[in-house]
């Protein structure tokens, strides 16, 4: 399995005796309000560093302004000589990916590995990314713990990279009880990966006690989140009755889903030919209504 990296985000502010009203119009899509919030702040107080690193974010996402990746980095570099550890996240990592600025892996990593060593989750994440990809035996121990770190703190990502560390053997014992453990933890956190990947392990009692029924409310999950895999996987379940009541449309629907995406099953496209007309037009349209939805859930970016 491949690991991907991170791209940074933005972390839940300390808890303060007063509410943070430019962060809360931030949780509830209201950008601009966000914004303006934090400009306020800002004004009567020129050194709040977390204002700053708010408005960081809204530019680097283009949040109700347009996409501006050389202001977000003016406002996270300020926030940053100010020790934010969001934004020297944040700045290192644009630093990295030379996004609004030049790239420097230099001065990123560094900045990178002084976020990591604060404990920001996300950073000891890419961190860990980036030590695995040397191939290292040395690097993979470090690696290992900086996912400790991020996985402890909630990450998805980080628990089903540890996961994969585990299954594979790499810089780990082999354990497929510590792989299932923090697979179902990525899982629970809505990871998309860790949810197909666990629902496996869950069905075929890999690592964990084997239930069928487990597995396929995960599948259903992933599903219909738009996984071509967790699609395929849920097809053949209907196409067998295993956990779900065998339906030939349903099995159907899943597979033309997941075939939309380029995920071929020469063995569902036989369940296709074998339809009678009316199953496959029910087929068809219920793939049409999951393709569709897939789409309009599909993440963009919010222009409040």
């Amino acid at each position: 399995m491949v690991l991907v990296a991170l791209m940074p985000s933005f972390a839940l502010p300390a808890a303060a005796a007063e509410p943070d009203l430019a962060y809360g119009a931030y949780q509830a899509g209201h950008y601009r309000r966000a914004q303006s919030e934090a400009l306020q702040r800002l004004e009567a107080d020129p050194k709040d560093a977390a204002a700053m690193t708010l408005l960081g974010e809204i530019y680097r996402q283009g949040l109700g302004v347009r996409i501006d990746p050389k202001a977000a980095v003016d406002w996270y570099r300020l926030a940053a000589d100010k020790g934010d550890i969001n934004a020297i996240f944040a700045l290192g990592m644009a630093m990295l990916e030379g996004r609004g600025v030049p790239r420097d892996a230099k001065a990123g990593g560094a900045l990178l590995e002084r976020a990591a060593a604060a404990g920001h989750p996300a950073a000891n994440y890419n961190l860990a990314i980036t030590l695995l990809a040397t191939g290292r035996p040395q690097d993979d121990q470090r690696a290992i713990g900086c996912l400790r770190i991020a996985a402890s703190a909630g990450l998805g990502d980080a628990q089903h990279a540890l996961a994969v560390l585990y299954k594979m053997g790499r810089g780990l014992p082999q354990d497929d009880g510590m792989a299932a453990e923090w697979m179902g933890k990525a899982a629970a956190n809505g990871l998309i990966a860790g949810e197909v990947e666990y629902a496996i392990m869950l069905f075929n009692g890999d690592g964990v006690a084997k239930d069928e029924r487990a597995a396929a409310r995960l599948f259903i999950r992933a599903a219909n989140k738009g996984n071509a895999i967790a699609q395929n996987r849920l097809a053949k379940l209907y196409q067998f009755g295993r956990a779900v009541p065998p339906d030939l449309s349903e099995a159907a629907a899943w597979h033309l889903a997941a075939r939309a995406q380029g995920l071929a099953d020469a063995t569902l496209d036989q369940v296709v030919e074998r339809l009678s007309p009316e199953q496959r037009a029910r087929a068809a349209r219920l793939a049409a209504d999951r393709i569709e939805a897939t789409a309009l859930t599909t993440p963009s970016q919010p222009s409040k």
